[in-house]
């Protein structure tokens, strides 16, 4: 088995998560309720990604991958078509910078959601619908029902106004 970086950086994440949720094991329940409500997840998800990377490390490839991230490439890929691959990435990364800016978390996240998985990742209709609704309930109801997180006002509040009466339980 080889130690890369991707091994070595789950495997730090892996200890942050677990000492996060160790420490915060004494803790009062208002105290340590974050910590854990952040490291468990954390610790699990890393945990299952240290042992995908090790059986990575551990299958032989053929030598015509590289491992450059989340942008998948391979040495039969010219430097033009790398290019656009990151330029797209960095142009979905931007739209939703900008989205947010302008319009709001509330109008942006379930657009950009909707948006990319239909046109980026080339899903089919129904399963795009149902993958931002469960998003949309998951983004509303814990970040803005349970946790009560202050949204920052967008420049263009108009949509997002609107959108608040029409859903008077929202933000």
């Amino acid at each position: 088995m080889r130690i890369t970086p991707s091994l070595v950086f789950t495997f730090f994440v892996a200890v942050v998560a677990g000492g996060m949720v160790v420490t915060s094991r004494d803790w009062p329940l208002g105290t340590g309720l974050f910590p854990r409500s952040v490291g468990v997840p954390v610790l699990v998800m890393a945990l299952i990604q240290l042992i995908m990377d090790a059986y990575r490390t551990l299958k032989t490839t053929g030598g015509q991958e590289r491992e450059t991230g989340d942008l998948q490439v391979d040495w039969t890929m010219s430097a033009a078509e790398v290019a656009a691959r990151g330029l797209t990435f960095a142009g979905w990364l931007l739209g939703m910078f900008f989205g947010i800016l302008l319009l709001g978390f509330f109008i942006t996240v379930p657009v950009f959601t909707l948006l990319y998985l239909r046109y980026q990742a080339k899903e089919g209709w129904s399963l795009t619908l149902w993958l931002t609704a469960v998003m949309l309930v998951f983004f509303v109801g814990v970040f803005d029902q349970i946790l009560h997180i202050h949204w920052l006002e967008p420049v263009i509040s108009g949509p997002e106004n609107f959108l608040k009466t029409l859903m008077p339980w929202l933000g």
